[in-house]
């Protein structure tokens, strides 16, 4: 009878405590990893458009290699590129539930981009977002062809042989893959559509770096005349801003990409413009660097992270939240930086915000 009326009296002082527990409630807190500064505006915007959950912006400059750590404390939600590296296969749980039906199904997406969130048959990321690759020229410089916003490569080497002949004061050179490791990458990789090895994994065998490194002296040798000659005149101006160069007509192109175009401040892009460029299938290349977004296998608050990815991956939300970053006078494009996963965003929202013409998307 004293040990019954012992553990009673435990009882009714553990009561106060257990009320407050926070295990018999609902977690409210979803801790979300990005690298993308535009999730605090996001974040923001989803804890007012609710109030049974409130996200938590925890900056990783790579999430990707924050996930591979021993010791990486919560998460709930990761999104960044690379997340669909093959070492963290096993970190993500199964998202094949969310794309039934509803604001997240998988009808709405770029089908081949959300192949490449798969491992073994499950849908383990979505992509949320992915820059393209472009080039930047001088206004008015290119006669507009069908409204085409995409240039293939024989237009390409086209417009610039017709730079490189044209009689001119001073040295000039329309364009040299050999200017920045992007557009060396881009030429020798992206372009031939060889970007698919990377991300599935694979080393790019011997006979594709040959392939490469033939495509890039041929480019170099019909467009630059050669060798010799591309270095000469990177070495005499390639120092200069880009942009200068592109102004004082030194160059005709610069390889960038569509999401930096528009980080640019609206003076300095007054007077450019922007092609895609499209490869041997006569597609847009797409950047490797796609963010991609995941929910962990083990631990987090899954029901608040679920809540969280059906809100952000609605159309209309993602609309907003690209003219709340407009109105707010955030430098990035379109959503966290990039084209949308969604179609839909891509073809009825963004060229209502941005001056595309008649933007042929990915």
């Amino acid at each position: 009878m004293r040990h019954f009326r012992l553990c009673i009296l435990i009882l009714i002082l553990l009561i106060p405590f257990l009320a407050g527990c926070p295990f018999d409630k609902k977690d409210q807190r979803i801790v979300l990893w990005t690298d993308r500064p535009e999730f605090a505006a996001y974040a923001q915007a989803f804890n007012s458009s609710q109030k049974d959950y409130v996200v938590e912006v925890v900056y990783k400059k790579s999430p990707a290699e924050a996930l591979k750590g021993k010791k990486i404390g919560r998460w709930d939600v990761a999104i960044g590129p690379f997340l669909n590296a093959v070492s963290l296969n096993d970190t993500f749980m199964a998202l094949d539930p969310l794309l039934s039906e509803g604001p997240v199904s998988r009808s709405r997406f770029y089908q081949n981009a959300l192949e490449k969130g798969k491992v073994n048959g499950h849908q383990m990321l979505l992509p949320l977002s992915f820059n393209v690759p472009s080039f930047v020229f001088r206004s008015g410089k290119i006669k507009q062809e069908f409204d085409s916003f995409a240039l293939n490569s024989e237009r390409f080497s086209a417009i610039c042989l017709d730079f490189n002949n044209a009689k001119s004061r001073h040295p000039k050179s329309a364009f040299s893959p050999m200017w920045n490791p992007e557009s060396l990458f881009f030429f020798s990789v992206l372009s031939p559509g060889l970007c698919s090895q990377f991300e599935t994994g694979a080393e790019m065998g011997q006979q594709e770096v040959k392939a490469g490194v033939v495509r890039i002296r041929q480019m170099i040798e019909t467009i630059d005349g050669g060798i010799k000659a591309e270095r000469e005149f990177r070495d005499k101006y390639l120092y200069k801003n880009p942009l200068e160069l592109l102004g004082s007509s030194h160059i005709f192109f610069w390889f960038s990409d569509v999401g930096s175009f528009y980080t640019l401040p609206g003076e300095r892009r007054r007077d450019l413009d922007f092609r895609y460029y499209l490869n041997k299938d006569e597609k847009i290349a797409v950047c490797e660097d796609m963010l991609w977004l995941g929910i962990p296998k083990k631990g987090g608050n899954t029901m608040g992270a679920v809540a969280f990815i059906k809100w952000l991956m609605n159309p209309e939300v993602q609309q907003d939240l690209i003219l709340k970053a407009r109105e707010m006078d955030i430098r990035s494009f379109g959503l966290a930086g990039g084209f949308s996963a969604i179609k839909a965003v891509n073809e009825d929202a963004l060229p209502q915000i941005y001056p595309f013409g008649r933007t042929r998307y990915p």
